[in-house]
């Protein structure tokens, strides 16, 4: 009898093991079969983009009935305007960035805000030694200090098109050349989004920079999933899987969970900073759902309709 029973828990053992080794080639094979869905991304880091990626897995995530896909970063840090041609070359999938009127006409928006419109509210970051000229000056004093965005920032023509002393400068790694610029005073100040500003700071805090304490610049502005005219299926998708997460809370979830988002919206809502309320000749357009948090039912009727068309 102890032979017989040892023999039988040998032979489930046994059973439980090529069950297990099954089921992990079922998996195997399906991450092996899973379509990759490239996303270009401006730095080699984990930690760029981490809100962005996160979101697009819960896209994923809500779109089951798209198919399996496998979020794959693109191996080559680039400038935006090479991320465009990258999209465009079909090398990429899906990239993120603040939209323009040229963006909109050559790749497809997935016209959902990410940042709640927070890619326009822009804080000065400055040497500290400048703090306190800075608390002085009126708006149009503002216009004539010397500032510095990415040259190819649709940023860049937002300030100019204000009368802001603005100039471009090209990509460098997590923007080294522009904090160094305000380090060594070339420049007076770096506007910069409020949901990145701390962050940068934190990276840049070997230099002289800080944030400015008084000035505020605001316009409208919108940072989209943008795919390729060739790819409608996917816009699709993203539109839909937004639509499922915007309306179930993930969506809100996954912003709320970052530090620098919640250390945005006290800059927002600062009333210790003047606002500068600046015009966004780049975009025809402005959208009342931008914080998506408060108009939940007007961005989700945004999305549909786009996906109707």
């Amino acid at each position: 009898k102890r032979y017989i029973w040892n023999r039988y828990k040998n032979k489930m053992k046994m059973s439980r093991f090529v069950a297990s080794m099954m089921m992990l080639h079922t998996l195997l094979m399906a991450s092996v079969n899973a379509e990759e869905l490239v996303y270009t991304r401006a730095f080699a880091d984990d930690d760029y983009g981490s809100y962005h990626v996160a979101v697009l897995s819960a896209v994923i995530a809500a779109t089951p009935e798209y198919g399996d896909v496998a979020l794959t970063p693109h191996p080559h840090p680039m400038s935006q305007s090479r991320q465009l041609v990258t999209l465009l070359k079909g090398d990429a999938d899906v990239m993120w960035s603040v939209t323009n009127s040229n963006r909109e006409q050559r790749l497809l928006p997935i016209k959902l805000p990410l940042l709640k419109g927070y890619s326009g509210y822009r804080v000065l970051v400055i040497n500290p030694s400048e703090q306190s000229s800075f608390a002085q000056q009126t708006g149009e004093a503002l216009k004539q200090s010397t500032m510095v965005q990415g040259a190819d920032w649709p940023d860049l023509s937002v300030l100019k098109a204000n009368g802001y002393n603005v100039s471009g400068e090209d990509w460098s790694l997590w923007f080294h050349s522009m904090y160094s610029m305000v380090d060594k005073g070339l420049v007076d100040a770096f506007p910069r989004n409020i949901i990145e500003v701390h962050r940068d700071l934190e990276r840049h805090k070997d230099k002289h920079v800080s944030l400015e304490q008084f000035h505020l610049l605001k316009y409208p502005n919108y940072e989209y999933f943008f795919v390729s005219p060739d790819n409608p299926a996917l816009a699709n998708r993203l539109r839909l899987g937004l639509v499922r997460i915007l309306d179930d809370g993930e969506l809100e979830r996954i912003f709320d969970s970052f530090e620098g988002h919640r250390k945005a919206e006290m800059l927002a809502d600062a009333e210790s900073r003047k606002i500068h309320e600046l015009g966004n000749p780049t975009i025809p357009y402005k959208l009342d759902y931008a914080r998506w948090d408060k108009y939940k039912d007007l961005a989700i009727r945004a999305l549909e309709k786009e996906m109707s068309e």
